[in-house]
This record gives C-alpha cells, sequence and structure tokens, in this order.
C-alpha cells in the first residue's frame, strides 16, 4: 500500500555505483551465483527505457572486484559526480571482523583476516558522507546487513558512527544475526528478486513500500524480514517512474540432488598415455634383465615383472573408468565408487564441514567430515585409512574433495541447501574439537 507520494531524482544530476561479488577464493566463502543475475538486471531496471531513473553511463557496476582500489575509485568518483541522488548496493558476503564491524566481502577476501581483506563498511559511510548529493541510498544484500540498521539503535554504537550519514536511507536483506538467503538454482538472492519485484509494479513504489513489498515477500516464505533506516525523510524516493520488468529466469523449482563427479581425462589423450605407459613398463624390466639377470635369467625374470607389471597396469585403468561420486540430496550425504557405496542420513548428522587437511597428517588437503549424532550409528562404507585418524566413531571421514570434483563453495551451498544451517567452516570443526588438527 502507498505509505505516500514518491517523488523522483534528476537523473542527469544521480549516480549508481553496483558492487557484487558472485566468486571467492577463500573455501569458507561459498559461490553466490545469483549475484551476476543481481547485478545485470538491476542495472536494467535502474536504467531502463522509458521508466529508469538513471541513464546507463550513470549506472556503473563492479562485477567481482579483487581489491579496495577499484571499489574506493568507484565510490570516489560517484561521490564527486553525484548532486541528486547517491545509490550504493552490495550484494554477496557481509563478515564480521573481531571488534564486530561489518565488511564487505571481496573474491580477495580472506575471512580470518577480514579487517585487511574486506572492504570496511567505515570505508562506504566516508564516501556516502563526502558525497554532494542531497540524498544517499544504500542497499546492503549479506549476510549480517541488519547490524547495519539493529546496531544503530544501541546508544554509542560504533556501527551507528559507520553508517548514520545524514540524508541516508539504509535498507537491509536481513537481520542482524541471520543469513541472507540465496537459493540454489534461482536467478536472483531471495532479497533482490523481491526488490526487483517491488521495482515492477504497476505503480512507482517509495522506498519506504519497496520496503514494505519485500518485507510482505520474504516474511511470506519464511525468510528474515529486511530491515532499514530512514534519515532526513529519504523514505519517499522512488526508483522507477513506472513497471520495469527483469530478465526472465530459470523454474523455481530446486533440484532433486547435486552430484558431483571428477570429469574424465579426454579420451584419445588417455589413450595415447596408456599406450607409452604400457610400452615403457614392459620394456623396462626386460632391459634390466638382460643388463643385470644374465642371460639364464632374462627370459623368466622378464616375463614374471612384465606380468606383475601388467596386471597393476590393468588394475589401473579398469579403476579409471570407475566413476567416483559425491551426491547431497534431501535425504543425506553419500559417495559412490563403482558398485560400492556410502551414506549417512541427515537426521544422524550433528554437523558436516571441510577440513583443510585430514586430520594427524600434513599432505591431504580438502578432506569433508561429519559429526555425528551422540545416538547415531556409525555408516559403513567410507574412507577407512582416514577414519582411523580420527578421535572417535562419532567423525566419519566421507571422502577428499579433490576425488570428485567437487567446487568446494558448491558444495558448502548445496549442504545448506538440503540440510539448512549445519555447515562448519575449517576454524570452527578446530575450535569445536581441537583433536581434528
Amino acid at each position: 500500500m502507498r505509505q505516500s507520494a514518491p517523488r523522483f531524482p534528476d537523473g542527469a544530476a544521480s549516480r549508481a555505483v553496483l558492487i557484487g561479488c558472485s566468486d571467492f577464493a577463500d573455501i569458507d566463502l561459498p559461490a553466490i551465483p545469483a549475484v551476476k543475475s543481481n547485478l545485470t538486471d538491476l542495472r536494467s531496471a535502474l536504467t531502463d527505457q522509458p521508466h529508469g531513473i538513471l541513464p546507463p553511463e550513470h549506472c556503473r557496476v563492479l562485477a567481482d572486484p579483487a581489491d579496495h582500489r577499484s571499489v574506493g575509485m568507484a565510490l570516489a568518483q560517484a561521490a564527486r559526480e553525484a548532486e541528486d541522488l547517491l545509490l550504493v548496493y552490495y550484494t554477496g558476503h557481509g563478515l564480521l571482523d573481531e571488534d564486530g564491524l561489518l565488511h564487505l566481502a571481496l573474491s580477495s577476501t580472506d575471512p580470518g583476516h577480514v579487517g585487511f581483506t574486506g572492504v570496511p563498511a567505515d570505508l562506504v559511510k566516508r564516501y556516502l558522507g563526502r558525497a554532494r548529493a542531497r540524498l544517499r541510498v544504500l542497499v546492503l544484500d549479506c549476510c549480517f546487513s541488519g547490524r547495519a540498521v539493529a546496531a544503530m539503535t544501541e546508544s554509542g554504537s560504533l556501527l551507528s558512527a559507520q553508517l548514520d550519514v545524514s540524508g541516508t536511507y539504509t535498507l537491509t536483506s536481513t537481520t542482524a544475526t541471520a543469513p541472507s538467503h540465496a537459493p540454489p538454482g534461482q536467478r536472483h538472492t531471495a532479497f533482490t528478486a523481491a526488490l526487483l519485484d517491488a521495482l515492477n509494479q504497476p505503480e512507482p513504489l517509495t522506498l519506504d513500500d519497496i520496503h514494505q513489498h519485500i518485507d510482505t515477500v520474504l516474511h511470506g516464505m519464511g525468510l528474515p524480514r529486511p530491515q532499514r533506516r530512514s534519515v532526513n525523510a529519504a523514505g519517499d524516493l522512488a526508483l522507477v517512474r513506472g513497471p520495469v520488468q527483469p530478465h526472465a529466469g530459470p523454474p523455481t523449482g530446486s533440484e532433486g540432488e547435486i552430484r558431483f563427479r571428477k570429469a574424465p581425462p579426454d579420451p584419445p589423450a588417455r589413450s595415447r598415455g596408456d599406450l607409452i605407459q604400457a610400452v615403457l613398463m614392459i620394456a623396462v624390466p626386460c632391459a634390466l634383465a638382460v643388463l643385470f639377470g644374465g642371460w639364464r635369467m632374462t627370459l623368466i625374470g622378464a616375463a614374471a615383472i612384465t606380468l606383475f607389471l601388467g596386471l597393476v597396469l590393468l588394475t589401473l585403468l579398469l579403476r579409471r573408468d570407475i566413476h567416483h561420486d559425491l551426491v547431497v540430496n534431501s535425504d543425506g550425504l553419500g559417495t559412490e565408487h563403482g558398485a560400492h557405496s556410502a551414506h549417512v542420513p541427515w537426521k544422524d548428522v550433528e554437523c558436516v564441514g571441510v577440513l583443510r587437511r585430514a586430520p594427524g597428517t600434513l599432505v591431504v588437503p580438502n578432506v569433508l567430515i561429519v559429526r555425528l549424532k551422540a545416538d547415531a550409528p556409525h555408516p559403513p562404507g567410507f574412507h577407512k585409512k582416514l577414519n582411523q585418524r580420527l578421535p572417535d566413531r562419532r567423525y566419519v571421514v566421507a571422502g577428499m574433495l579433490g576425488t570428485y570434483g567437487a567446487d568446494p563453495m558448491r558444495l558448502r551451498s548445496a549442504i545448506e541447501h538440503f540440510a539448512g544451517g549445519i555447515y562448519r567452516t575449517d576454524q570452527q570443526l578446530l575450535e569445536m574439537d581441537p583433536r581434528l588438527r
């Protein structure tokens, strides 16, 4: 329902900077594929002809910026040029440092050193504060983004000092403690999908109307509710002059399962390699037998060695044709190695995560580990040798990610999609049980 009559900014005197990070170098920051569509479709809406408020050249998009410099330069330029409206939008991961200060993750951000590798909210505040624009709009679609609103109501809050800028409207995707939602397989994150839907209404909505529309949509989906804070009555500003139609996305139904399988080598290259390997394995022992074994033992020794190595080669070739699958679905987590399989149901799982190295080793990276509930039975069929190194039978090593060609960030997204918030980072697993080191 319309709360007030909208007012529209002067497009020629307005600027927008849209920042989004979908891919991250650190294993503890899962990829968010929907970020790319968030940026593309929001820019299309803001610059839509004839209903957008901005000419295309006044809306700058930074997709997967790797460092602070590109972000800072874009914000500084927009702050200098904007006279009526400055809009800053971020979509990606929101992280907190040890002092509880909000940071926006970049592609190279290290969660263990957020203060040095993320973009501090204070940096955004400085550029917003320096802008000549009459109105500043800050939109955050990330986890913990609600802290930019909720924490500002606390007396003496550091975040209040960061984002309490005169003439600023702050709109966030979630509350102070809840994660933001990015459903696998959907074109947009939940918040930005609702934002784009608000911009496509028959009549233009003000920022307060947009917040109410998003709140209705997310609350109806059972998701955390968006937060807002308006300073100096910026809530009657509209971001479009009429309905805009975002690009059509894929069907919203979730996948029945997500399967990880390492891609096989290219067949022609594999055949040539196998032939060369076979020739060498036969020729080398024959030559050694002739050279050191004497003529009497040459034929017998060469035949025995060749037979043995031939059997080894045959075993390796047969194993190459066996698929190694890691399967995540609504029932649980499982592995399939040819005719052998193992499975652990979610009802028996307390938490699951990826250790950077196997317990008690120095050379086995990215190990998928499951912590079972106290009364759960120990599932058979998983990696025996690595499981022998575990502290007790409440743990199960499901396998090494490299065996399945599993992208750790996509794996985390799959687990969170099917099992909820049971995923733990490497650091969280070690803090929970130092014996895993």
